[in-house]
């Protein structure tokens, strides 16, 4: 119309040239997707093989073992409690590290940021729980929260976990330092870093 300008219209050659290039870039985005799919595939085979190679070597350390405990007598009982006594002692070891590094105090009752260490028992023996040390507020497991918040050491639950019976037992209570006190320790601590920046500056 007289006056107006009117919107040119997209001729069929440029339509054309807009669809092909999407056409390519579909193109493009799918030997990408196969690439990287593929990529995946590979990664998780090789995961497989190496998986079934471990469970390879780990069967045959099992039969090794027995066949040494029958070669030598050995009393299974015994080596038993022994390598207990050993995983225990590590246990107690790193627990204790963990303990200075926090500055934990050892707790008469769970409370809501205690850290409890725990036992448990099942009819299939290897199924039990060794030892466990977790923040029981964060544990996710309702039945334990609620079995052991507010009692003392000693204190034992039956819940089911992983579809097995446990009865678990509370060996270890372990109580972070005061909010009061980390606040304090974190003041210090500025204030220190204060005080050396100010000598530097100086």
């Amino acid at each position: 119309m007289k006056g107006f300008r009117q919107t040119a219209e997209v001729s069929r050659k440029e339509r054309l040239r807009s669809m092909e290039a999407e056409l390519k870039n579909l193109q493009m985005s799918s030997r990408i997707s196969q690439m990287l799919l593929k990529q995946m595939m590979d990664s998780t085979q090789n995961m497989q093989q190496d998986l079934g190679r471990a469970l390879g070597l780990i069967n045959e350390m099992q039969y090794k073992v027995l066949a040494v405990q029958q070669v030598a007598g050995l009393d299974v009982n015994k080596l038993n409690d022994i390598a207990n006594g050993l995983r225990l002692k590590d246990f107690d070891d790193a627990s204790a590290r963990e303990d200075a590094e926090g500055n934990f105090s050892v707790g008469d009752v769970v409370e809501e940021d205690s850290t409890v260490i725990i036992t448990s028992k099942t009819e299939n023996v290897d199924k039990g729980i060794f030892r466990s040390r977790i923040k029981l507020s964060e544990c996710g497991v309702k039945d334990l929260i609620d079995g052991f918040m507010g009692r003392p050491v000693g204190a034992k639950i039956l819940t089911k976990l992983n579809g097995d019976e446990h009865e678990i037992e509370l060996l270890a209570i372990r109580n972070p330092p005061p909010v009061a006190e980390v606040e304090q320790a974190s003041d210090t601590l500025q204030l220190v870093e204060s005080e050396a920046a100010q000598e530097t500056v100086h």
